[in-house]
């Protein structure tokens, strides 16, 4: 090639190759290198340099000198295949327009807004005469053209000009990829300064006390994307985000939550995912001591992040982990010294002065007033009782913490086997009309919330009732555990009981079952056989009667029977038990004997 051309295309080569090497600024060297091709070749009156954008999928001119208006010429974007650039893109080879007949058909291949742009970029006294293009080509696959022009239908490309462009479309692919690594390396070496800057402003975020929504708002003003972290029980903990999270974009997460079971071989994932009409990447990186895992932090990118950014979130989440277990080691220590506490309170141990000096240290006062609630968990499964994971009963604490003690903040609870007790507090005057009321709504909306996620559990509640100090809350303890022993033993159909709502119940409570069976017997087992050997209903309209406080015409209207019906039927349960239901005595006995009759399970 070099034997073809002639000296000053040979010095413009030269020359060039000098360019490329003194300097890193890729728009000056495309600059300095058209400049050079146009005065090197005398056909050409003008000249421009092309690289395809990989996002946009269009070739954009880089540089454009000569008969040009450049800020114009350069807003044009050509596709693969349109006009003389495009089509040497497409072709991947050295293409000449001899003629402004091929020109002609070459630009009718413009879009009409390129062209718009291309007649408004020249002079009107100037038009294209011939015209060569050399694709620029970097290990075998076009990166971009080199594109020479000639205006004067006197001149004419010759052979040897397209070997000299050909040449410095090499030199400029040379100068393309020896950029795109500078810069690669700047970017690089910029990432991870601010990496390493990022995590020694987060150590000292750390060492100054703060907490995680602290290191959670930095990391946002850092990366400025979604940001969410969600504890190991897949609850939300804390979040920093540009704008309300959209229910779409929370069921994703909730979504990824659950699907984020990385191993230590696998520290992250990365994702897409499309919310309306914009995309975005998502990345999960679970959070993870040693003993087991912590949680998951999710980022929602709308630009993607590189590995170099993965990286410093993976660093990041080694401080978050660190965090974590330092908080979980706080929050362990406090509620085993709270379940210490608790257990010698609930246990009826006299407060002496080591108990008043813990209850001080641990926020219970001791004049305040104390309801206790029991929290029994079984499985429905009989063959499965006892079998409950220590990990599903710390989460029901989590659940009873955050769903049912709420902000009463000075309630506590702990653990007791497969049961969990809970002590609401409340002010000494209290102004609450019925507090064990509004303790059993939480208690049925927190037996609902654990069937949600564990529907092979039995629960049932027992709340005991108000007492005025905590010296006195293991009294409603007791009562909270009768409650929930009188749900096991006997037919309720709620599972959620408090000590008030018992009744004359609780006298059921202090007796055998094999007495409260004698009694029953003794009193309406008469009827009871009667019933069975003839499957009759005049059982049924015993306890509706008394239950209607012996109203005739309200019970008939109950049992859907004419008045004469129901007062046969009460003659003959008269005489089947020897008795008289206008005796008070007798009807009291009746009344509890039917009552035990209800719940008790034989």
């Amino acid at each position: 090639m070099q034997d073809k051309l002639t000296h000053r295309q040979l010095k413009s080569l030269v020359h060039v190759s000098t360019v490329i090497n003194s300097s890193l600024d890729i728009e000056t060297i495309f600059d300095l290198i058209i400049d050079e091709a146009i005065s090197a070749v005398d056909a050409a009156g003008g000249g421009s340099i092309w690289v395809f954008d990989l996002q946009k999928q269009r070739l954009v001119a880089k540089s454009a000198h000569g008969l040009f208006y450049p800020q114009i010429f350069k807003s044009i974007e050509l596709s693969s295949g349109e006009s003389m650039t495009g089509m040497t893109f497409q072709a991947e080879k050295g293409l000449v327009f001899k003629n402004e007949e091929e020109i002609k058909q070459a630009l009718d291949t413009l879009t009409p807004c390129n062209r718009t742009l291309l007649d408004e970029s020249i002079s009107n006294n100037f038009h294209f005469t011939s015209v060569i293009s050399s694709p620029i080509l970097l290990k075998g696959t076009c990166i971009g053209v080199i594109t020479l022009d000639s205006f004067d239908k006197s001149l004419h490309f010759k052979k040897e000009d397209m070997q000299l462009l050909e040449a410095i479309a090499q030199q400029a692919a040379i100068a393309l990829e020896k950029s795109n690594i500078y810069h690669q390396e700047k970017k690089t070496v910029q990432l991870l300064s601010r990496s390493i800057e990022t995590q020694r402003n987060i150590s000292n975020l750390v060492v100054n006390g703060e907490g995680i929504q602290s290191i959670i708002d930095y990391i946002y003003k850092t990366i400025g994307e979604h940001i969410f972290l969600f504890d190991e029980i897949g609850e939300l903990t804390a979040s920093a985000c540009r704008a309300p999270v959209s229910i779409e974009m929370n069921s994703e997460l909730l979504r990824f939550v659950k699907q984020n079971d990385q191993s230590l071989n696998s520290p992250y994932s990365v994702s897409e995912i499309t919310l309306g009409l914009e995309k975005y990447q998502v990345i999960a990186l679970p959070l993870q001591s040693k003993i087991k895992p912590l949680g998951t932090l999710i980022i929602i990118s709308k630009d993607p992040i590189g590995e170099v950014g993965i990286n410093a979130l993976e660093h990041i989440c080694t401080v978050l982990t660190l965090v974590l277990v330092k908080e979980q080691a706080v929050y362990e220590t406090q509620q085993r010294l709270r379940n210490e506490f608790m257990t010698k309170i609930l246990s009826g141990q006299a407060i002496d002065e080591t108990l008043m000096k813990q209850a001080k240290n641990l926020q219970f006062d001791l004049n305040r007033n104390y309801i206790a609630v029991i929290i029994s968990v079984e499985n429905k499964d009989k063959l499965q009782r006892g079998a409950i994971s220590e990990n599903v009963i710390n989460n029901l604490l989590y659940m009873t913490n955050t769903n049912f003690l709420g902000k009463n903040s000075q309630g506590a609870a702990l653990i007791d086997q497969n049961k969990l007790a809970a002590l609401f507090s409340y002010p000494a005057k209290l102004q609450a009309a019925n507090p064990a009321g509004s303790i059993k709504e939480l208690a049925l909306h927190l037996q609902q919330e654990i069937d949600k996620t564990y529907s092979e559990l039995d629960i049932t509640i027992g709340i005991g009732r108000m007492k005025p100090n905590l010296a006195a809350a293991h009294e409603s303890f007791k009562e909270a555990e009768k409650c929930t022993t009188f749900m096991k033993n006997y037919h309720f159909e709620e599972r959620a009981l408090s000590y008030t709502d018992l009744g004359i119940q609780r006298f059921i409570l202090r007796n055998s079952e094999e007495e409260l069976l004698d009694f029953v017997h003794e009193v309406i087992g008469p009827l009871i056989q009667y019933e069975r050997a003839r499957k009759g209903d005049l059982l049924q309209t015993l306890l509706t009667y008394l239950r209607q406080n012996q109203n005739i015409k309200r019970t008939a209207v109950v049992l859907h029977v004419h008045t004469n019906t129901l007062n046969y039927r009460l003659k003959r349960i008269e005489e089947i038990l020897s008795t008289d239901l206008t005796d008070g005595q007798q009807l009291f006995n009746i009344q509890l004997a039917g009552t035990i009759y209800r719940y008790i399970k034989r």
